[in-house]
């Protein structure tokens, strides 16, 4: 099963994406903000990141700088 971080700080948004991927075979980890996502990224491998741009805090291109 193909892993996916979701990292974006819109509840409503990151519910049902997770739903529509969980159902279409992804297993789905959500951060809610750059630094939880960068938590999770240390945690365990994923084969895709879903970066929102505009979070507060550390936002979407400070993480992928930091990969």
């Amino acid at each position: 099963m193909n892993k996916i971080l979701l990292v974006d700080d819109d509840l409503e948004l990151t519910q049902l994406l997770t739903e529509i991927l969980t159902l279409e075979g992804f297993e789905v980890t959500v951060a809610e903000d750059g630094e939880e996502g960068l938590l999770r990224l240390a945690e365990q491998a994923f084969d895709l990141v879903l970066l929102d741009v505009m979070m507060p805090g550390m936002d979407g291109p400070a993480v992928l700088v930091k990969l």
